[in-house]
């Protein structure tokens, strides 16, 4: 694997790596509020688990705003535009103060009506309800880190994305294990206490992110600037495909993940739980991805298609070898890996083939990661929107639906529908890449 040594490979991998450490530490907050709260039951377990569809609503309008101003970035830097990303940070912040924080008024004002609506059970709705209302304001001190950080990541310093995240998470562990079962003289505040965690963790992600911008020079001109008329009509077209694309794969999450719900609280808290595992793979491999956006969108910038070229090989390749390791270390661990997290006999004896799911499916994660990814950072944005919002918004819910309710194939159907669902978009995201290599002049003047 001689392509391993080349320069393109190096890099490749020194945007992806801490690219995918950043993702992998992200989900390190997740499993740490469920490894933690999970010493206080199932139903703690469900409490804080019915609060991540809703978290994903309120990240679809943050991470589709920080996915344009990347793309949007990743062009200005391949072209040399210096002056146009620092003016761009500026008005991202904006933005997104202004958006998301109208977006989590109106959470905090239907908050408990939102969490009966996800489905949430008698016997655990005021724990959701409890540990929600705190959370969400960590949601929203985090999409303020994500616009910052999405400048970061489309000049292609993700080593700096990495460490503000990993100090954030360090805290909010070191908080969790405080807060969740006291230490001490210090009573523990259960589920509240995993929010007040991840508060303080987010604060101090924010805080560095803002930190090292202003150290670079990038506040020189003030923290905040209203949007101009060139970047909006240079973000508006980004924008509505991105969050066509994100909107719809949110609002059938949501809908798929009201189905799960409705499995009861033991097999929403095991399928949460695999959920999360699975979600350790994910983010790695689409810390690779977004490598593969971000230099699909410079090498756009600077016209280079042979070097679109090489990136695209490189990110395939390397997809593929990430989802044969994830898939041996959950086949081969999945008893232990699951344990972590709860260790009743019931819940383990009804998670052992999802784990299995688990474990292979990543070889189609992978290939819809950084096929989709590409098209992303290569202008084609409403190519996934369609894609996402025909697979994701309707037939994955169909076929969950279809599992749990006329099959009766419970959690295990909830995952055959997953996988279904992953065939089917890296086909379509695939088929359109071969379509792009055959046509690169349309890649260019994306």
């Amino acid at each position: 694997m001689t392509w391993l040594s080349t320069e393109y490979n190096r890099k490749y991998l020194a945007v992806a790596l801490p690219a995918a450490f950043e993702g992998i530490f992200m989900t390190v907050l997740q499993a740490a509020d469920l490894v933690m709260v999970g010493a206080l039951g199932s139903t703690a377990i469900a409490a804080v688990s019915i609060f991540m569809p809703l978290r994903l609503v309120l990240l679809t309008f943050a991470r589709s705003l920080a996915s344009s101003f990347t793309i949007l970035t990743a062009g200005k830097y391949g072209a040399g535009d210096v002056a146009g990303i620092k003016a761009l940070l500026r008005q991202s912040l904006t933005i997104t103060l202004l958006v998301m924080g109208l977006l989590h008024i109106g959470f905090f004002c239907f908050f408990e009506e939102l969490v009966l609506l996800m489905g949430a059970k008698a016997d655990y709705v005021q724990l959701a309800v409890d540990y929600g209302l705190i959370a969400t304001i960590a949601v929203y001190i985090s999409c303020l880190s994500l616009a910052v950080q999405a400048i970061q990541l489309g000049i292609g310093h993700t080593s700096v994305i990495m460490k503000s995240n990993v100090a954030g998470n360090i805290v909010n562990i070191c908080c969790n294990f405080v807060l969740i079962t006291g230490l001490g003289s210090f009573p523990g505040l259960g589920v509240r206490g995993a929010a007040i965690g991840t508060v303080i963790g987010s604060l101090v992600t924010l805080g560095i992110t803002l930190w090292i911008m202003g150290k670079n020079q990038y506040f020189n001109h003030g923290l905040w600037q209203l949007p101009d008329l060139k970047i909006w009509r240079e973000f508006k077209p980004v924008f509505a495909g991105i969050f066509s694309e994100m909107g719809a794969e949110r609002i059938g999450m949501v809908i798929y993940a009201r189905i799960t719900a409705d499995l009861g609280t033991l097999a929403f808290a095991v399928h949460s739980i695999c959920y999360n595992i699975s979600d350790f793979g994910f983010d790695f491999i689409f810390g690779f991805a977004k490598a593969n956006m971000v230099l699909a969108g410079q090498a756009c910038g600077r016209q280079d298609y042979a070097e679109w070229r090489r990136f695209r090989r490189i990110g395939l390749q390397w997809g593929a070898i990430l989802a044969t390791i994830f898939g041996l270390v959950i086949h081969i661990f999945w008893e232990e890996i699951f344990t972590l997290y709860n260790k009743d006999p019931q819940a383990l004896a009804l998670s052992y083939t999802v784990m299995l799911m688990v474990a292979w499916h990543f070889y189609l994660t992978s290939q819809t990661l950084v096929t989709g990814s590409i098209l992303r950072g290569s202008g084609k944005t409403t190519i996934v929107a369609v894609v996402s919002f025909v697979l994701i918004t309707i037939l994955r819910p169909m076929m969950t639906a279809t599992a749990v309710y006329y099959l009766d194939w419970g959690i295990v159907g909830v995952w055959v529908a997953i996988c279904l669902d992953q065939i089917m978009r890296s086909a379509c995201f695939t088929y359109f890449l071969y379509q792009i290599k055959r046509l690169p002049e349309v890649v260019l003047k994306a």
